[in-house]
């Protein structure tokens, strides 16, 4: 029988067999052994990966207890494998593996502990990231927490991790900026029975994410719902001529129904306004005629005070001509001088008088 020479690094070990049966595992060192096969393996690597672990734990426990630290989770467990204070592997539920010594073990029970700790984070993701659930909140932005349906509470802007085993976690977003809500094309019957469309617009904030996404099936569809209610319980009362000479707004109680509701999802609204109204086509065209109508009314009135004040004017001059020759001896030489802008050539016969009764026969 041969000897066979071994040599084993620092950071090595290697398991002796011989014909498929296992006899040792030897450290660093000059080994001399009857046993060819030799399985190397580094400890630089923490877990033991090989086909003996099983064989190892069901015959050998002196093996396992000398040179491993046995690793067994249950089904809601995780664990938390460190050496030297650094984390190195993290083993998922159900599993059970060994480990160079020297190494300590944290297990975790994911029902008590679901969410991984931020310290934690980076290094779990290194070692295993498919144990790990990531949920990302954005800025400007709450997270509602879910757990296996059930609210757990409200994360702010950042990044977080579960471990897998826990229950289902799952994420509503909820936006805390201002917005605008706009509700298009509401077919509404004033008071006198005419059809008019409006669009509604409404400014609002989320001040309870929690409430916002508990609270109704969608706070946005809830607002939508009762801008509806709000602008037909107004326009419903009043006739299209009240609509269009008042420029009416929401009731102030209808408005104020609607804020009191969504305080109570989380929501804080602000303006309520509405946007457009709509006329249809045929009363358009009437109300585009009555318009004219009133300007045209409008023109003539203004036409007829016009010419009574020019009427005024000339009686006026009637009267201070009558009363004065001189005014009307002015007021001819004034026609004259219009009259002989457009004449090229004046022969005067018979002085000014001859010259006017020319120029203005009787």
């Amino acid at each position: 029988m041969s000897w066979f020479r071994i040599s084993i690094g620092d950071a090595e070990r290697a398991v002796l067999s011989r014909g498929g049966r296992f006899v040792s595992i030897v450290g660093p060192g000059v080994h001399y052994s009857f046993f060819p096969a030799a399985e190397r393996h580094s400890t630089l690597l923490a877990e033991f990966r090989s086909p003996w672990v099983e064989i190892l734990l069901r015959t050998r426990p002196d093996v396992v207890a000398e040179h491993f630290v046995i690793v067994e989770t249950a089904e809601r467990q995780v664990a938390l494998l460190s050496v030297n204070g650094r984390l190195e592997s993290v083993v998922g539920p159900g599993q059970r593996k060994l480990f160079w010594k020297p190494a300590t073990v944290e297990i975790v029970d994911v029902d008590q502990t679901p969410e991984v700790p931020a310290a934690l984070l980076a290094a779990a993701e290194r070692a295993n990231p498919q144990v790990l659930t990531q949920l990302q909140v954005p800025a400007a932005m709450a997270g509602v927490l879910f757990s296996d349906g059930k609210f757990v509470r409200v994360l702010d802007p950042g990044r977080y991790a579960f471990w897998n085993a826990a229950a289902a976690m799952t994420l509503t977003l909820v936006d805390l900026r201002r917005q605008m809500i706009e509700v298009p094309g509401q077919e509404i019957l004033t008071r006198d029975k005419v059809s008019i469309r409006v669009n509604i617009l409404a400014e609002y904030r989320v001040t309870d994410a929690a409430l916002a996404a508990t609270g109704a099936k969608s706070y946005v569809e809830t607002m939508h719902r009762l801008l509806q209610l709000a602008v037909r319980s107004t326009l419903g009362k009043r006739s299209l001529d009240e609509v269009l000479a008042d420029k009416v707004d929401i009731e102030p109680a209808a408005a104020t129904e609607v804020r009191r509701e969504m305080a109570s999802l989380g929501v804080e609204v602000a303006v309520i306004a509405l946007k457009d109204i709509v006329l249809p086509g045929e009363i358009r065209n009437i109300l585009n005629q009555v318009v004219a109508a009133e300007k045209q009314a409008q023109a003539n009135l203004i036409r007829r005070r016009e010419e009574t004040a020019a009427t005024r004017s000339l009686l006026n001059t009637a009267k201070l001509m009558e009363d004065n020759p001189t005014l009307i001896r002015l007021k001819e030489l004034e026609t004259l001088e219009r009259l002989t802008e457009k004449v090229g050539t004046v022969n005067v016969h018979g002085g000014f008088d001859g010259l006017l009764s020319k120029l203005l026969p009787p």
